[in-house]
Formats: C-alpha cells, structure tokens, sequence
C-alpha cells in the first residue's frame, strides 16, 4: 500500500514496485490517511507512506491497526533536514530516502523487515542517535533485569521478536514486552538506536552470562548486524 501526495513520485515508486518481486499486489492513495484506511481492507503487509505527509489522524489510525497491522517504511525527502520529532511519533518498521530508491533497495527493505530489522539511511541513524548519545552521557545506564539481558543479546544478534519468543521459550507477545521494556529503560525510540547503545556502553557485554542461557552470540556478528543494518541498501 503507497500514499503519496506528489503525483511523480508516486509514480515512479510505483513502477519499481511493480518490478519487485515479493509484491504481489499493488494498491496506492493520493494521501497518506486514505493508504491507512484501505490497509485493512486490502489486508495490506507493508504500507509506504511520506513523513512530511502523514498527519496526526493517520497515526490514530495507525494505532487502530494494532500490532497486526502493516508494516510501516517512511519516506523522507531529505536526511538532514527532516524533522526528526514527526519521524519517532509514528510508529514505523524503517525509514527510507527517496532519493536512493530503486526496485532493489525496496527489495532488500522488504527482505529486512520480514527479517525483523530496522531499515534506516545512515545519515539519519547517525542524527537519532546523537540525543541519545547526549542523554546516555548525562545519565547512568538503567539496570535490566537478568531476562531483558538476555532479549537484548538476542535483539542485537538481529531477532526479531518471534525469534527471540522461541529462543527464550516464552510466546512472541512476552518478548515483544520484554523488548517494549528494554525500549524504555534505555529511551529509545526504535531497535536500532537500542542496539547501537547496547554496543557502544558495554550493555552486550554485561548480558554475556545471562546471554549464554539463550544460546551463542558474538559481539563480532553483532557490530555486523548493525553495520548492516545503517549500510546504505542495496
């Protein structure tokens, strides 16, 4: 599902999704609220929208959608001038810039966020991550209990919330609050940001023991999956 305003880019975004192959089917809106309305009904999985279009009544019907709803992928124009306030209060799967999109980039976003991974341009990666740097500076890191040690490690190890559900033993709907949990104590407002501080203050570290009750995991393939993760696609 793609609402877009701009008729050109719509119309360029389209027509790279219709050479990509995991689309199946293609619905789009000339505005991002009426994208959000038809999802349901189109049983949508990913829904593309533009963050300088989406309004607040769009997010509320995001939030209707629930945690089944789609897949949300960000459109920005511009990475260093986009307001980063409006891109953490909706709540999305990635972030995606226009200007790099090709039918392989969207392909390989896609592919990410079945993966459970956070698709973001490095650019702005590096800007979301500066007032968390700010704060992590000005405050003690917060204490996570011996079980959020060990969903962290498996956050970092690039699991999605399935994953690390079957890994812990525990149903998807436990490590999703696990990982809502860890998302809090650490202020972040996506996994990406919360694994990039996990490996910068040693938190990975610390859960070794904790980690070890879970299965293996390095913190070689973990700065990996991050690198991965803030590597330009495609």
């Amino acid at each position: 599902m793609l609402g877009l305003r701009n008729d050109l880019q719509r119309y360029g975004i389209e027509r790279m999704l219709e050479t990509v192959p995991a689309v199946r089917k293609l619905r789009s809106h000339t505005d991002s609220l009426g994208a959000v309305r038809d999802t349901a009904a189109a049983a949508a999985d990913i829904l593309l929208l533009s963050v300088d279009e989406i309004d607040a009544e769009a997010v509320a019907g995001l939030g209707a959608l629930g945690a089944d709803g789609p897949k949300v992928l960000l459109l920005v124009d511009d990475e260093e001038d986009v307001d980063l306030a409006r891109v953490t209060s909706v709540p999305s799967a990635g972030i995606l810039a226009v200007g790099g999109l090709t039918a392989e980039t969207l392909y390989d976003a896609f592919a990410r966020v079945a993966r459970g991974e956070v698709p973001i341009p490095p650019r702005l990666a590096r800007r979301l991550l500066e007032p968390a740097r700010t704060a992590a500076a000005a405050r003690p890191l917060p204490r996570l209990t011996p079980r959020e040690h060990q969903a962290l490690g498996l956050l970092v190890d690039g699991m999605s919330n399935r994953m690390i559900g079957r890994r812990l033993a525990i149903s998807e709907h436990g490590a999703k609050r696990l990982v809502a949990n860890i998302l809090a104590k650490l202020d972040c407002p996506n996994r990406t940001m919360a694994v990039a501080i996990a490996l910068r203050e040693g938190l990975y570290e610390q859960g070794a023991a904790a980690r070890r009750t879970a299965g293996p995991g390095t913190a070689e393939r973990a700065t990996a999956v991050v690198a991965d993760r803030m590597a330009p696609a495609g």
